[in-house]
């Protein structure tokens, strides 16, 4: 076997429990992941039914965030008739995207430790055991995606003083366009390796690398997908600039934040971030162990005297890149950790580093402990809820009750025909709400033809009489809406006249209720707007 395909295998068996606990899984993809799927498969609907059609998805499909991830999920929905959802197949396209951010670890390794296997090894472990890359292996979110642009380029800035002026250009191009394309704040998570990479380009002298770059086929190659790939992304871009801007601001500090804020000061949330970023990365084990390590490193490099050789100086950018962002998550007033993923790789360099400067007996005792580590946190993400001490948000048991997942199912198909017209939700919640059953209907499209069409009665509506007429206006067929019992009490902002509305249902002679069997509460009431109103 070639001598670096062993870790190929290494990080399938690291991602392999994750692939069992997607098998196992019928949760409701809820809000932002069910948009996610339902552009995705349009896109491999209309790839294979109108290409004129897919070329308009792949342009608007998604308007206020980045179309990365879709774009790389429609190739995988091509898996359903051998994974058996789309769900799963999307799913898998984020195992692909963790096995190449667990590959990028490892060259960093490699680049940090050239003459030692330990220490790239221990990097791959060390971002396999923390509970956010096992949490979100079984998501469909953006995160794992823009982790792998912020990796890529912190691989070159390890790499900047060994490659030539032209390789660096394009590298630094082509992780620059997929971070962008991920997320539009990943400038921010890749900034001082980004100044890092230009501080080397502009002090190395001219040379003329790119004739000599060009005869490598691999660089033609990758300078064709780059560039392929600025088209495309600045041409998305330039459509929805304004729209990706007004979302950020929105989601960070506009009216939305607010409804999802933490309270306290910044000071307060630097405290929460720092605590998410030990719990999502270093917990339940490792935590214990670096402090230890940490002095042990300092006493064997100053007896040895050959601190400053070993230390690579992107592992001090790493320490100020970290900083940085730890500093901007607490200015903004939302908490999730998800959005400190893309730390990882800053984090398993900081990481490798240390195993670089510890003799060989300490790196394999901290290796020994990222196996028990993910040992259990592998185990918790398939037994049961808050296994762990300290157990990360994202990281949760399949839900094996598949239920809820049967009665949207259901929801789509008795409410769907050709007509075109709109059905309604008079609820939000993370199980049944307009963007799960948006997906549902996008799935069933692949083996039916048909396609239905949901919406809500607004987003986070607070008046009753706006919510009627809009079900009025979209003359809708069906709205779909839960009985009392199974409504959150009190409503929280997103279900304020939930129960209202579903009051007026019942007093309305245009709405008829349903026949529907259900274990979850569900009420479907049948829409006639030539009837009268009481």
């Amino acid at each position: 076997m070639h001598k670096s395909r062993w870790i190929y295998l290494l990080i399938v068996g690291l991602l392999t429990p994750s692939f069992f606990w997607i098998a196992q899984d019928y949760h409701v993809w809820p809000w932002d992941q069910a948009w996610y799927g339902e552009v995705s498969v349009d896109l491999r609907f209309w790839l294979t039914h109108s290409p004129y059609t897919w070329v308009a998805t792949m342009a608007d499909g998604l308007d206020l965030k980045p179309p990365g991830v879709v774009w790389i999920g429609q190739f995988f929905v091509l898996l359903n008739g051998i994974l058996g959802s789309s769900e799963r197949s999307l799913l898998f396209s984020i195992l692909a995207t963790q096995f190449v951010l667990l590959v990028l670890v490892f060259k960093c390794g490699q680049t940090i430790s050239p003459d030692s296997r330990l220490v790239p090894i221990a990097g791959v472990l060390f971002a396999a055991a923390g509970q956010l890359l096992t949490g979100l292996s079984h998501q469909f979110f953006v995160e794992p995606l823009q982790a792998v642009a912020v990796a890529w380029m912190f691989l070159i800035a390890l790499k900047a003083r060994q490659w030539s002026k032209s390789r660096i250009a394009l590298h630094l191009v082509g992780g620059l366009t997929l971070g962008l394309l991920a997320k539009a704040t990943t400038p921010v998570y890749s900034l001082f390796p980004c100044l890092y990479c230009l501080f080397v380009w502009v002090r190395r002298p001219s040379d003329n690398s790119l004739a000599t770059e060009w005869r490598s086929r691999s660089f033609r190659v990758l300078a064709v997908a780059i560039g392929c790939s600025v088209l495309v992304g600045a041409v998305w871009y330039l459509r929805h600039l304004a729209a990706v801007w007004r979302h950020v601001h929105d989601a960070t500090s506009g009216d939305i934040a607010l409804d999802y804020a933490t309270p306290g000061s910044s000071f307060d949330r630097l405290k929460i971030w720092t605590f998410v970023l030990k719990q999502s990365f270093l917990d339940p084990y490792l935590v214990w162990a670096l402090v230890p390590a940490l002095v042990l490193a300092v006493i064997w490099t100053w007896k040895r005297a050959s601190f400053s050789r070993k230390l690579d100086p992107v592992a001090s950018i790493s320490v100020v890149q970290i900083a940085l962002l730890l500093w901007v998550f607490a200015i903004n007033t939302t908490v999730d950790p998800r959005y400190m993923y893309a730390i990882l790789a800053p984090l398993a360099i900081l990481f490798m580093q240390l195993c670089a400067t510890l003799p060989w007996q300490a790196t394999l005792s901290l290796l020994v402990l990222c196996v028990l580590q993910w040992g259990a946190v592998s185990s918790a993400s398939l037994g049961r809820p808050d296994q762990l001490g300290r157990q990360s948000q994202w990281l949760y048991p399949p839900q094996r009750d598949r239920s809820q997942f049967d009665e949207l199912t259901h929801i789509v198909r008795s409410t769907s025909d050709v007509s075109g017209r709109y059905n309604m939700f008079a609820v939000e919640e993370p199980w049944i709400n307009a963007n799960s059953a948006s997906f549902f209907a996008a799935s069933a499209r692949l083996h039916t033809g048909v396609r239905s069409y949901f919406t809500s009665i607004g987003y986070a509506q607070k008046d009753t009489a706006a919510a009627m007429r809009r079900i009025e206006e979209f003359r809708t067929r069906y709205v779909i809406t839960l009985a009392e019992p199974f409504h959150t009490n009190p409503p929280n902002f997103l279900n304020v006249v939930a129960l209202p509305v579903l009051e007026q249902m019942r007093r309305d002679a245009r709405f008829t209720q349903q026949d529907f069997p259900t274990q979850n509460g569900v009420l479907v009431f049948r829409f006639n707007p030539a009837f009268a109103s009481n």
